[in-house]
């Protein structure tokens, strides 16, 4: 698999070309997580139920309208509709905007008072109350004072009375009682058909706008079908019942809208009708009381037959006088109304007795836009294109009225000079009668033109309370709002959820670990990478004590170097002295640890070994077997010291040793030196096996300079910790001959339980070795065998260590 390399790895060592998936391999790693899914497995199931457990139901709370267009009453306008040249009509969208609009959904947390709260207090989780769920019954007073966070306060419900804690104080109140909190009046009544909670409560008192502006994103108001006029209007809430007041309470403020909307040019009409009536007829009653003053005060009972003609004649012409003269008030009162409004959604009064056709038209007409405007207001903002349009058609159809007025006015004024005209020629022909009783006749000539008024008014009056009585709303409830059932969470989904993660998550990690893991993990990139031969592989020894092995007993580690003693036979041929040069790409990876332990080994089957230290950078082996030598290389080449006084004798392990002496400043000349001819001569001709420890050949290239006096090279890998990309630059220095007779010694191998590939030794032990911990052995194909003796063994292996 793929990993990514650090800048170092880019710059010092070659990529290795990537290898193609094995799914084998996939399989048995998948396999070795086995444990690890199993509990993953079961944390995600528990977790999904422990979610499921303290999740709220939430119910779907449903309810249908049916939105009338009045154009699609139309045959013709639904058949060009269908026919797709007609678009589709947007007062159902506009509908579903008012539904959703701030100011009725205001209204909504305003009478059913969703902004306080009580919640029963739980163990883990708190459980809202509402309705006939709830102990207590709360009331409270219209506020329009409300905190700007929400407030809680602890409630203690006992039979009789109640406990409120106000800054960490309880104050008791009895049912019933009315008490001041948050400065809004809350009363409290008991019902008596549940039982208190011996936990406390809680009292919640929240922003009413706030919980108007969760609300509004709560509603879902959408067309059931395209071409329909049907809306579904829902909520979810975990509390049936509340969402089912919601709803209602929503539909039923949005029928009051509507249709008062409908009713306000009828209620404008019929405010100044019953004004202009009540003028009128105070102005009727004080004549008819002056005309009874004065038939008691003259005497007058009757006139006489021609005074009745002309009186006839004259009553006539003062009825036309006064519709003209009334018509003209109308006009005057309503041109008054028009110049006093400013406001683009004020509605001008239309059926109020004007009797011109054209000007009742427009009348008609501007109202009509004005209602347009007011529900386009409600959707729309102050830049949007349609509202400007509407304003614009407003001003125009006002501009249009003004001039209508001013033009009837000016006919009624013409009508009225005529016919003034002809009064006066019949008040000349009155003006013989008696003085006295052509008074009489002028004062009832006025209360008969009065009460034509009256009556005139008093039944446009009555038109327009019986077309305000007859306005029914465009909206229809199809079906009220009902529960729908629990729609969240989804017990299914969610299970199925916590199943596919408890499956692969582990998979997940697994495979993050291994994508970003660039260190050698297992014995197959080493022979996919490299042609060089594998002599041998040693076990990851824990405890630093052991890093000397004894070759007396049967320990792993022992069997394993003999293997590599063995191999190291076979590998060069029959030579009489062998010299053996350990390296390494970096420190680290156990070049110090083989070389001594190779000599120990050579050494046990009876071989004269020297065991050469030319690591003049970081020297290790003094430390590790514990020497102190007068004398080192360093000193054999500054002060030319013989070569048998730069031995130490280890009676311990049979071998003899030279360390390095003490840091010289030029370790690369040193090595170069000519006396190094010297001592290697001095080495071949008394010891079977040299074993040179050098230093590493990726930070240096003092072992380059070695690889002449060596007849085998051993480089060391450890496993996990030696970078994959070393594998390519191994392969390249064997290509390029840099090193004679090149072999690789894998160090560090961990134990792998159950199934996997690995690092196997060709052979199989069924017992353990040494020093306290077991070793598992392969069958021969890399898939090993044993189990380890402790759990932290098991998830150190299982990680990498």
């Amino acid at each position: 698999m793929s990993y990514p390399l650090n800048d170092i790895e880019k710059k010092e060592l070659i990529p290795v070309s990537a290898a193609p998936f094995d799914v084998k391999k996939f399989i048995y790693k998948v396999l070795a997580f086995l444990p690890w899914i199993v509990i993953s497995l079961l944390l995600c199931y528990f977790s999904a139920q422990i979610y499921l457990r303290y999740t709220p139901r939430m119910h779907k709370i449903s309810a249908n309208l049916l939105i009338k267009d009045d154009e699609e009453s139309s045959p013709d306008y639904n058949v060009l509709r269908e026919l797709g040249v007609m678009p589709g009509s947007k007062e159902v969208q506009n509908q579903i905007d008012i539904l959703k609009s701030y100011s009725l959904i205001q209204g909504i947390v305003d009478s059913l008072n969703l902004e306080i709260k009580l919640q029963s207090q739980g163990r883990i989780a708190s459980a809202a109350l509402y309705g006939e769920n709830s102990p207590v019954n709360i009331y409270t007073s219209r506020n329009n004072s409300f905190p700007e966070n929400p407030v809680t306060y602890k409630l203690k419900l006992l039979n009789d009375k109640l406990g409120i804690e106000n800054k960490d104080k309880f104050y008791y109140y009895r049912y019933q009682d009315t008490f001041i909190l948050n400065d809004r009046k809350f009363c409290f009544t008991r019902n008596k058909k549940l039982k208190l909670n011996p936990n406390n409560y809680l009292l919640i008192i929240s922003n009413k706008n706030s919980i108007a502006m969760s609300l509004r994103g709560q509603l879902y108001v959408e067309k059931l079908h395209d071409m329909g006029g049907i809306i579904e209007v829902s909520i979810l809430d975990e509390i049936p019942q509340r969402g089912i007041d919601i709803i209602n309470k929503l539909v039923e403020a949005y029928n009051s809208a509507g249709l008062k909307d409908k009713n306000v040019v009828g209620n404008k009409t019929n405010d100044f009708l019953r004004e202009r009536v009540d003028t009128v007829a105070s102005d009727l009653d004080l004549l008819e009381q002056h005309a009874e003053s004065f038939k008691r005060e003259n005497k007058i009972t009757d006139l006489t037959t021609v005074g009745n003609e002309y009186l006839t004649q004259s009553l006539d012409y003062d009825k036309q006088k006064t519709e003209q003269a009334g018509q003209m008030k109308l006009l005057e009162e309503l041109q008054k109304y028009i110049l006093a409004s400013k406001s683009y959604s004020d509605i001008i009064p239309s059926n109020n007795g004007i009797q011109e056709p054209t000007l009742a038209t427009l009348l008609n007409q501007y109202n009509e836009a004005v209602i347009t405007y007011q529900s386009q207001v409600k959707v729309s903002t102050e830049k949007d294109p349609l509202l400007l349009r509407a304003q614009n058609h407003l001003t125009e159809l006002k501009a249009d009225i003004n001039k209508n007025i001013l033009s009837v006015r000016n006919g009624y004024q013409t009508m009225l000079k005529e016919i003034t005209g002809r009064q006066n020629s019949f008040d000349n022909l009155l003006s013989g009668l008696p003085e006295k009783e052509r008074q009489f006749l002028k004062l009832k000539r006025q209360i008969g033109v009065k009460e034509q008024l009256y009556l005139y008014l008093l039944q446009k009056k009555e038109e327009t309370q019986l077309s305000l009585a007859s306005n029914i709303n465009n909206t229809r409830v199809v079906d009220p709002a009902y529960d729908l059932g629990i729609v969240l969470p989804k017990s299914n989904q969610v299970i199925t959820i916590a199943v596919f993660c408890g499956l692969f998550l582990p998979v997940v990690i697994m495979l993050l670990l291994d994508f970003f893991n660039n260190k050698i993990d297992e014995r197959k990139e080493i022979e996919e990478g490299t042609n060089v031969p594998i002599l041998g592989e040693l076990s990851f020894v824990e405890k630093p004590e052991n890093i000397l092995v004894s070759f007396k007993g049967k320990s792993i580690l022992a069997e394993q170097f003999r293997v590599i003693r063995t191999n190291l036979q076979y590998f060069t041929g029959k030579r009489t002295c062998k010299t053996i040069l350990v390296t390494s790409f970096m420190s680290g990876e156990g070049k110090s640890f083989t070389s001594i332990n190779l000599a120990s080994s050579l050494a046990a089957a009876g071989a004269r070994v020297l065991l050469l230290e030319l690591d003049l950078r970081k020297p290790k082996l003094a430390s590790y077997l514990k020497v102190q030598p007068e004398y080192g290389f360093s000193d054999f080449v500054i002060n030319n010291i013989p070569p048998y006084q730069l031995i130490s004798k280890m009676d311990n392990f049979k071998f003899d040793v030279i360390t390095s002496g003490p840091l010289p400043p030029n370790p690369a000349e040193m090595l170069m030196s000519v006396q190094l001819d010297s001592l290697f001569e001095y080495a071949v001709a008394h010891y079977d096996y040299i074993v040179l420890d050098s230093s590493p050949v990726g930070l240096v290239v003092d072992t380059f300079l070695l690889n002449k006096y060596a007849d085998i090279s051993l480089f060391i890998l450890r496993y996990k910790y030696s970078f994959k990309t070393t594998i390519a630059y191994l392969e390249k220095m064997n290509n390029e001959k840099k090193m004679n007779n090149l072999g690789i010694v894998v160090n560090g191998i961990r134990e792998r339980r159950g199934f996997g590939y690995g690092y196997g030794y060709g052979y199989g032990y069924g017992y353990a070795y040494g020093y306290g911990y077991g070793y598992g052995y392969s069958n021969g194909n890399g898939y090993l065998t044993g189990r380890p003796k402790k759990v932290k063994d098991w998830v150190k292996n299982l990680f990498g260590g």
